[in-house]
């Protein structure tokens, strides 16, 4: 939040006034509701000190440097075009009116900006401030940028008749914090805070409005009664996709075995499955991050879906604003223009009677000369009744000139109002079209704003049990890829104990070959002895 203080100068109707903008979100983009106020010196109808408080939406925005930007505001009748300067340090507002009327650049400063993020509601009070002799009915303007407590800041300033230097309409603003605040969450709530003066302030929510009274010394007043001119609420935007948990328990139940239950729709056709189960659950991995993706990128189209509903609930809510704006100052010309008209019509009443008079007047001038002429009167008689007939004729006549040009005026005023006034027609019909097209693209952003929760909440379900899927696979996987190394390790051994085997029956195989041999020459060498034995005859 922005708020930036300057001099107001516009014809002869505001000469050196103080001048307060207020940005309540800081940089501005299109649908922005701006606060404008101050006061008129005299306004169009002669009144003295008249304040004047608008709330007008952003209606264009052109960047002109990295942190700059030119800024459109169309009021009532007034437009102005504001260009930041220095990232917001200052402003340069150029004032217009329908009938060509421009200003020259009308500098402001920053003179507070919030240092963090504002979550309270922000109220704006204006009013009149009379102190002592130092300020008599001047314009003030009191803000609590972030609601109502202890610490909390508040904002005040307003404007000297003529301060004890002697200078005239200057501005005295005072940024302080909110101390001895009591009543918060009541109907009333007071708080006070010291800077120069111990200034005390009551709010009162029948009214809305705010009590000032401020004390130097021994010596208090009460300054003024502020009316609310602007609220903001202000709520953090969250959106928390999981549901409230109840408060855990502690319970002593039974437990078994989980029984998995299809969850999601089972594909019952054909299907290309990997044959290996690590490729298995490599597929089912990148299922659950397609279906990650899908949720992701409804997540995000939710988000900005979400950011444009909002924008256009903030932009239907300023169009109403301003329509507000609008009837209210709809209601103020009317009045002026019925004043303007019955004026109007007063001073053509005038205007007869004047020519009346007149006419009569001048019949009476010809009869006066008609009896000079019969000598009815004498000389010096009838020469003074003339005379005094014809000043008043010349009287009459300088009525009747006067009444003319006051006649004119009146038809001029009251032929700028009807003007006015149909503008504003124009500009509530152009508001109400605006807020019609925004009513429908709402509607529209809330369908599909539904239609993608649904879908987010969706994806988000199947995205928790693919998880809660992969999970089990991956624990799978791993028992298997264990069972898998157990088994390799005890074919490992098995081969190693074939091989023991094969070796040792080898060196049987090749034993049991040698005794054949074995056997077989010593079944030879028996043959030879016996038959040697035989030959020799010697018994067996």
């Amino acid at each position: 939040m922005f708020v930036y203080q300057g001099k107001l100068n516009w014809y002869n109707y505001a000469k050196d006034e103080t001048f307060v903008i207020v940005l309540p979100n800081g940089p501005v983009r299109v649908g922005d509701s701006v606060y404008l106020f101050s006061q008129w010196t005299e306004d169009a109808q002669r009144n003295k000190k008249k304040n004047w408080f608008d709330t007008i939406v952003v209606d264009s925005v052109t960047q002109t440097q990295t942190t700059d930007v030119t800024f459109v505001l169309k009021g009532a009748w007034y437009n102005f075009t504001i260009t930041t300067q220095e990232a917001y340090k200052s402003l340069s507002v150029v004032m217009r009116n329908p009938s060509n009327g421009i200003s020259k650049p009308l500098p402001l400063q920053r003179i507070w900006e919030s240092k963090e993020e504002l979550t309270g509601t922000t109220r704006i009070w204006t009013g009149k401030f009379s102190w002592m002799h130092f300020a008599k009915d001047e314009p003030a303007i009191f803000i609590v940028p972030d609601g109502f407590g202890e610490n909390k800041p508040i904002l005040s300033l307003w404007q000297y008749t003529q301060d004890s230097a002697g200078k005239l309409k200057d501005p005295s603003f005072r940024n302080e914090v909110q101390k001895s605040v009591s009543g918060i969450d009541t109907d009333v709530v007071k708080f006070s805070y010291q800077s120069y003066y111990d200034i005390s302030c009551t709010w009162e929510a029948k009214t809305d409005k705010l009590s000032v009274h401020v004390k130097e010394g021994s010596h208090g007043e009460d300054v003024g009664s502020m009316i609310r001119s602007a609220i903001i609420e202000r709520q953090a935007h969250t959106h928390d996709f999981n549901p409230p948990e109840p408060t855990p328990e502690k319970k002593q139940v039974e437990v078994r075995l989980p029984q998995p239950q299809p969850s999601l729709p089972r594909i019952l056709g054909p299907l290309p499955f990997p044959k290996d189960i690590v490729e298995t659950l490599a597929h089912t991995a990148a299922f659950v991050d397609q279906a990650g993706y899908l949720a992701k990128y409804a997540q995000d189209r939710f988000a900005a879906l979400d950011a444009d509903n909002h924008t256009l609930v903030h932009q239907l809510d300023a169009a109403q604003a301003n329509i507000k704006n609008l009837e209210t100052a709809k209601e103020d010309l009317t009045v002026d223009r019925n004043s303007a008209k019955a004026k109007a019509e007063q001073l053509e009443k005038d205007l007869a009677q004047a020519r009346k008079d007149a006419d009569e007047l001048r019949k009476t001038i010809k009869e006066l000369r008609s009896d000079i002429a019969k000598d009815k009167l004498g000389d010096e008689e009838a020469r003074k009744i003339l005379q005094d007939t014809q000043a008043k004729l010349t009287a009459a006549e300088a009525e009747v000139d006067c009444l003319k040009r006051d006649l004119s005026d009146a038809q001029c005023e009251v032929k700028d109002l009807y003007a006015h006034n149909d503008e504003l027609l124009k500009k509530k019909v152009a508001q109400e079209n605006t807020i019609s097209r925004l009513q429908t693209e709402l509607k529209v952003h809330n369908k599909e704003y539904k239609k993608l929760t649904k879908e987010y909440d969706q994806l988000s379900t199947a995205k928790g049990k693919l998880e809660a899927s992969i999970k089990e696979l991956q624990e799978k996987l791993a028992d298997a890829t264990t069972l898998t190394e157990e088994q390799s390790n005890t074919i490992k051994k098995r081969d190693a104990r074939i091989t023991t085997l094969i070796n040792e029956k080898s060196t049987a195989q090749s034993q049991a070959t040698a005794a054949e041999l074995a056997l077989t020459e010593a079944e030879s060498k028996l043959a030879d002895i016996k038959a040697k034995a035989i030959k020799a005859k010697i018994p067996l």
